[in-house]
């Protein structure tokens, strides 16, 4: 606990600075990022997308007690919700919490194993979109997208890593959800609205290869602003080149 109030200090103070920096008199966006101590370790995934997000005006607060972030309290003083972990269970308290937050409005961006989380809660699982199933028996992939007019669709290239852990989902839920990109037929990132709030859910994160991806970066910035009902600035709606595909290492 020591480290993660040291750690949450520390970046606090680098967000005011690079949030001074991204736009004078601009009101930078607040994020809780929910993360846990499991194989997936959130807190180092932070380190690299903290920066990217701090220089886009995108406050990214981390925290590990589940029972602390998910409370009517906690919650109404971020714009945004962010899950990375491995959650799996949740309690009537927190999943009240959590399902109202977003249907009256808050926005909800879980991120790849997000969608393993909660899996007693057939109403969070119904909310994220969709849950993780199994992984497929690749390891280099690519994904196409398929709303290209979709707003955080607009303008964006893609995602280039060396690999990433490739997901299969089951528990699809269709109402409200829009499906953004596919890997082959899967459903890859893709968005839902629930009663006045929004969510955006990726697959993609699984390690550093990714956390560190640019492309990974300005999909996180555009799925968050998305779902908080923002829109995006200018230089992300404007057409980008793709971007050439990484050389794949050889995998043992």
């Amino acid at each position: 606990m020591h480290f993660v109030r040291l750690f949450v200090r520390h970046a606090f103070l680098a967000t005011l600075i690079s949030s001074a920096a991204f736009a004078a008199g601009a009101t930078p966006l607040k994020v809780l990022f929910l993360g846990d101590t499991g194989h997936h370790v959130p807190s180092t995934r932070l380190l690299e997308l903290r920066p990217a997000m701090n220089a886009r005006g995108i406050q990214l607060t981390y925290t590990e007690d589940v029972a602390g972030a998910l409370t009517p309290e906690t919650l109404k003083r971020y714009n945004a919700l962010m899950l990375f972990a491995n959650i799996d269970r949740i309690t009537p308290e927190q999943d009240r919490a959590l399902f109202d937050y977003v249907t009256q409005g808050g926005a909800f961006v879980p991120i790849h194993c997000a969608s393993f989380c909660f899996r007693n809660s057939d109403r969070i699982v119904a909310l994220i979109g969709g849950q993780f199933k199994s992984h497929a028996a690749i390891t280099a992939f690519t994904t196409k997208i398929i709303a290209p007019d979709h707003p955080i669709m607009q303008g964006f290239g893609s995602v280039v890593t060396m690999g990433d852990e490739p997901y299969v989902h089951a528990k699809h839920n269709e109402n409200n959800r829009t499906i953004l990109e596919v890997r082959g037929e899967e459903p890859y990132t893709w968005t839902r609205t629930e009663g006045k709030g929004r969510v955006f859910y990726t697959a993609w994160g699984h390690d550093q290869r990714t956390w560190k991806d640019p492309g990974f970066h300005d999909l996180i910035e555009r799925g968050i602003r998305w779902a908080v009902g923002q829109p995006l600035p200018e230089s992300l709606s404007k057409p980008k080149p793709a971007a050439a595909p990484a050389a794949r290492p050889a995998t043992p």
